[in-house]
């Protein structure tokens, strides 16, 4: 039986009416709930019954050090509030929260110890934010299977209420892969992740294709390793990746992508792989020869 996404009815309560106040999202039939709010609006949050509920949070700031857009420091509290208090004092990045619990404060101790440590572990692993985080817990804790089941399936949905609030430092990339049930050609893949392109410069030849999250760019791409005149944001991500081992040594003219990983846009994704400013939507090609700008285009002139 194949299996495909469906479509899911989020619920977001503005609890001030603007959305640059406390929001509540939540989804039919879970129990689970997400919590948001500015730090500067603590004062009320703290009085919520929310966060007098056991469960993980999430703070979100800017990076004092630069080296990321965001920082975060993930926790966990049989009394969220009491956890978030002593953050108040004691953190000084933070300038939003996120908690999540549930509607009938059914986690304990283990099981919000379990999502601590994978929330961690998962932004680690993405490198999309700065985990403030020094190290991730030693255990996930003692859960029955079911148990880890249930926390698994929790996940899932916090994952996808999450990147509706604009966290999106926990999601790891991966690339679509065959299944045992109906395997995957190279062929079929573009019907499944979006139509392929391919950058083919000196000492540059990667593969990749556009994504929900901006353009992805698959593990074992080549990059040269000799720059030219760049715009500095390109520059600052090429060095970025360097510096993270995302861009490793493969020779003396060129780096290889260690991961799959997504740029903001082909432009980017271009001009870092290739050392210098390049228009992606002309310099990505797909296996026709046709550009990213081309086959836009041909779409915006056909008939509905």
């Amino acid at each position: 039986m194949n299996t495909q996404q469906r479509g899911a009815s989020i619920r977001i309560f503005l609890i001030d009416g603007t959305p640059q106040g406390m929001r509540l999202v939540e989804r039919i039939g879970w129990t689970g709930c997400c919590l948001g709010f500015s730090r500067a609006d603590w004062d009320r949050a703290r009085k919520r019954e929310e966060l007098q509920h056991s469960g993980v949070y999430v703070l979100v700031g800017a990076d004092p050090q630069g080296v990321r857009p965001v920082r975060i420091y993930i926790g966990e509290g049989e009394e969220v509030r009491t956890r978030l208090d002593s953050h108040v004092t004691k953190k000084d990045f933070w300038s939003t929260a996120f908690v999540l619990s549930t509607k009938d404060d059914s986690l304990n101790k283990a099981h919000i110890r379990y999502l601590e440590a994978r929330l961690i572990a998962m932004a680690q692993a993405a490198q999309i934010a700065a985990v403030e985080n020094a190290t991730n817990p030693a255990t996930l804790g003692r859960l029955s299977e079911p148990e880890t089941a249930d926390m698994e399936s929790y996940l899932d949905e916090a994952l996808t209420l999450l990147p509706l609030m604009g966290v999106t430092a926990f999601e790891i990339y991966d690339a679509p892969e065959a299944s045992a049930a109906a395997p995957v050609t190279k062929n079929d893949q573009a019907a499944i992740a979006g139509k392929r392109y391919w950058l083919k410069t000196q000492h540059t030849e990667a593969e990749g294709f556009s994504d929900s999250r901006g353009f992805a760019v698959l593990v074992g791409a080549l990059a040269r390793r000799e720059t030219k005149v760049m715009v500095p944001g390109y520059e600052r991500v090429r060095k970025e990746l360097i510096a993270e081992g995302i861009l490793t040594g493969e020779n003396e003219s060129q780096y290889r992508l260690s991961r799959t990983y997504i740029f903001d846009s082909p432009s980017s994704a271009a001009s870092v792989l290739a050392g210098g400013s390049k228009n992606g939507r002309t310099e990505w090609k797909d296996d026709r020869g046709k550009s990213i700008k081309d086959n836009e285009e041909a779409t915006a002139a056909s008939p509905v």
